[in-house]
């Protein structure tokens, strides 16, 4: 790139990475180092350091008089803006997190990679257009500004935001519809900032909407004035919106009694809920802090202050998909039920169904697929029941009939919908009373309770029951009782992937097992034409060296689908659908991938992190621009024997100036048990390597998948970087393929077992020897050795005349002795069944 300047600067890029500036005046020279640090030097020595902190708050400028203007640092920094890469856009906040509807406000983006030109993908129920944002030279590309104008109907809730831009696909935050005013907190507008006491209190009108943030220590108090008699709800809305912190809210009088305090109201998860009723007339305080004081990345809220109605109990939590249920709210401040009918036609596993003209959210309810049904006697296997802990104490009993040897599984849905407070426990009782097995929630939110009908039981009792003894029309739940087969659950945990032109990206799955233990592979629709797609393979429980089991109890496993999309493709916003599939006794198996939504990481000990599955049954993607580095492999797919070692490689391929900020590491899916991964042979260049994988007889066969990873620090920012998956089969060194497996022999008479040695190229061993076992008395059979050269052998046989009649399972075996590259030793393969049968046995067979 060359591009003249009037002041007489002459800019050059060289390689897309450095550039090198010079001044004719000064006659200085200037050399600028993408992206977070600018180094200057010119003719009189003297030294210039421009630099920009991570933030890019910071930019610091030394040099001789005149020299530093602040016109050419802006150039500068817009230089090197240019000049570096496109990243994907990261949203960092959103100001304001919400708006009243009917209401125009200015909807101002912060992060990074914000680059003009950028598009807003969004379900806000309005207009978006965008605005010329209020930024400087120092801070490019850290804002975007739109004009979102809500309709006056527009149903209350959150509304997912994403940028899209050269870079890609942005992460999503999420924007509230309301329908009380709104206004954003001043404390950090204040010229003494804080209004963590009474006497700082900042005023706030009623009904309003508050967004503020909290960080750490941070205390907010707000000043009311409430009328005699009048009632307020006040709640804060964070964990829910996609905020990190968790939410204590405390209603005072003005000599600072609390009046009212809650933290994790019903219905609403650690978000806080309360409602007060005040005596006389005044002022009164409203305190929110973070019930840890912790320090979060995500810690805005909204605090809503006004008369409004709202439920804490739904029934039922759920429905079938395509179907009108009726939903009924009770509860809160509700003086009488609300029946509200909804048709369940999303496609994902979710639903929102919110309380007519309420300010709070709507509550999250579960779509299936299987019929349902209400609380009943009995348990009907496939149907979904819609049942309730009336009161305290209460324990709902279901009778379902068993065989005995059958192994079902009884899985019940309450708690994780984040709308019931049910602690569940599932109990298994026999004919007899006696408790058979039971199961609470373990370390996940609701319980999943296999179990194998005992011998002699034909009936069974399955009883629900909160763990603490509680009860109430809060607490609802779903439970299903099914016959365990076979089966596995997968679900997608990144909740965006973009996919850099001319590089490569990896969707990370985790699979569930539900009782198969074997093989799966992955697979993913919505990919355009031209994007290459590997990986997929999860290894068989048997071939994991270390397999992991899940907080549900049930064993899980990993696996990745790499996509690579050719340098010259555009950018694009793609929706994706991950797919597994399994070969479960003879039948093919497929189910789709569930999908976070969104994730955002909450810091503290044994925090779970806050998803939104409700939003997106697919996999949000953007083919993205070209990065100025990339991770290659040489092959995609590799088939080694048992005992083979294998050297595999990798290439960074990167422009002048760019950087790994980790070193290149590699991730084997499944990890498969047997296999050594070694440090490889040198390289003569620093932006290759290899690693020597070492299989072993023992090594399980079958597939699996592998990939190079990295980081790299690009305009700031630290972005992954990823190689296709390479596709490693393991298989039998040789394998021995009969002609028949069906031997017809005569007592008196020779007979022979032909068949054929299959040796792979990868394998080491020459000489194969191949006998039988398991014969019937009176028939012998010689061993036969293949030589390397060879591969048709013969075994013959003889039935001695008093050998019986009839049909005989034997097997063939065989070895290679002194196999080995370093460690000499005889290799097996499993023996092969043949059954041996006499011509009046092999008719009544045939026929």
């Amino acid at each position: 790139m060359r591009a003249s300047l009037p002041s007489g600067i002459r800019v050059t890029n060289a390689g897309g990475s450095d550039v090198f500036l010079s001044h004719d005046r000064d006659e200085g020279a200037v050399h600028v180092s993408v992206p977070s640090r600018i180094p200057l030097t010119n003719a009189r020595g003297s030294e210039v350091f421009l630099s920009r902190d991570r933030k890019g708050a910071a930019v610091k400028c030394k040099a001789g008089p005149g020299f530093c203007s602040a016109g050419l640092v802006a150039f500068l920094l817009l230089l090197t803006t240019a000049a570096a890469a496109a990243t994907p856009p990261l949203i960092r906040d959103l100001k304001p997190r919400g708006a009243q509807r009917g209401a125009a406000v200015q909807l101002v983006i912060r992060g990074d990679g914000l680059t003009p030109g950028a598009r807003i993908e969004t379900t806000i129920p309005g207009s978006a257009t965008p605005l010329v944002p209020a930024t400087t030279a120092m801070r490019p590309n850290t804002e975007l500004v739109w004009l979102v104008e809500l309709r006056k109907d527009a149903p209350a809730g959150l509304y997912p935001v994403r940028v899209i831009t050269e870079g890609g696909l942005s992460n999503v935050a999420l924007f509230a519809v309301g329908m009380l005013p709104e206004v954003e907190e001043k404390e950090k507008d204040t010229p003494k900032p804080g209004n963590g006491t009474i006497e700082r209190a900042e005023a706030v009108p009623a009904p309003v909407v508050v967004n503020g943030e909290l960080t750490g220590p941070d205390v907010d108090v707000y000043r009311i004035d409430a009328k005699s008699g009048e009632r307020l709800v006040f709640e804060v809305e964070a964990r829910r919106a996609g905020s990190a912190i968790d939410p204590v809210i405390e209603v005072l009088d003005v000599g600072g009694h609390v009046l009212a305090k809650n933290d994790d109201a019903p219905a609403i998860g650690v978000d806080a809920r309360t409602e007060v009723s005040f005596a006389k007339a005044g002022p009164y305080f409203v305190r929110v802090h973070d019930s840890k004081f912790s320090e979060q990345a995500q810690r805005f809220y909204r605090l809503k202050i006004g008369a409004y109605s709202y439920a804490d109990a739904i029934f039922p939590l759920g429905g079938r998909r395509g179907q009108e249920v009726e939903f009924t709210f009770s509860g809160g401040n509700l003086a009488a039920p609300v029946a509200v009918r909804k048709k369940l036609d999303g496609s994902g596993p979710l639903a929102l169904v919110g309380l007519p003209e309420s300010a709070s959210l709507p509550f999250m309810v579960a779509i299936g697929d299987q019929p349902e049904a209400p609380e009943s006697a009995a348990l009907q296997p496939g149907t979904l029941v819609n049942g309730r802990i009336e009161k305290p104490g209460e324990v709902d009993k279901y009778k379902l009939a068993v065989t005995p040897g059958q192994n079902w599984i009884v899985e019940l849905t309450a708690a994780e919908l984040g709308v019931s407070p049910l602690d569940a426990l599932i109990t298994v009782y026999g004919p007899d009373g006696k408790k058979l097995f039971s199961r609470d929630d373990l370390a996940s939110a609701d319980p999943a309770l296999p179990f194998k009908a005992p011998e002699g039981v034909s009936e069974v009792t399955v009883a629900v029951e909160d763990l603490l003894g509680r009860g109430g029309p809060a607490f609802g739940y779903r439970l299903e009782a099914r016959q365990e087969v076979p089966d596995f659950v997968a679900e997608v945990t990144a909740p965006v992937i973009n996919i850099p032109a001319g590089g490569t990206a990896a969707i990370p799955v985790t699979v569930q097992r539900r009782g198969y233990e074997g093989p799966l592979h992955l697979r993913v629709e919505g990919v355009p034409e031209g994007v290459r797609v590997a990986g997929g393979h999860v290894p068989s429980e048997a071939a994991a060296q270390s397999p992991f089991t899940d907080n549900m109890g049930f064993r899980a496993a990993r696996g990745l689908l790499t996509l690579t999309a050719p340098a010259e493709m555009p950018v694009q916003a793609l929706r994706l659908n991950v797919l597994a599939e399994a070969e479960i006794d003879g039948h093919k198996v497929v189910r789709a991938a569930r999908m976070p939504g969104m994730v955002v990481g909450v810091r503290g000990t044994r925090q779970k992190p806050f998803t939104a599955p409700w939003l997106d049954a697919a996999l949000p993607a953007a083919i993205a621009g070209p990065l100025p580095v990339s991770l290659t492999v040489p092959v995609g797919q590799v088939r080694i024997s048992q005992g083979f070692e294998y050297e595999a490689r990798y290439a960074v391929k990167r422009q002048a100036g760019v950087r790994l900020s980790d070193r290149v590491r590699q991730r084997v899916t499944g990890a498969v048990g047997n296999l050594r991964l070694n440090k490889g042979g040198p390289s003569k260049s620093p932006d290759a390597g290899s690693i020597l994988m070492a299989t072993n007889f023992a090594s399980p066969v079958g597939r699996f998948d592998m990939v190079w990873e990295s980081e790299a620090e690009i305009d700031g920012r630290t972005v992954p970087i990823t190689s296709p998956a390479v596709e490693f089969e393991i298989v039998q060194g040789y394998d021995i393929a009969l002609a028949s497996s069906l031997i017809d022999f005569r007592p008196g008479q020779p007979f022979e077992i032909r068949g054929r040695v299959h040796r792979e190229p990868t394998f080491e061993g020459g000489l194969v020897r191949v006998q039988t076992e398991d014969l019937p008395e009176g028939v012998k059979c010689a061993p036969a050795e293949v030589p390397e050269d060879r591969s048709e052998f013969a075994l013959t046989c003889e039935a001695g005349k008093a050998s019986g009649g009839g049909t005989y399972e034997i097997r063939i075996s065989s070895v290679a002795p002194n196999v080995g590259r370093r460690a000499k030793d005889d290799y097996k393969i499993p023996a092969l069944a043949v059954k041996l049968t006499t011509a009046k046995a092999m008719q009544a067979e045939v026929r």
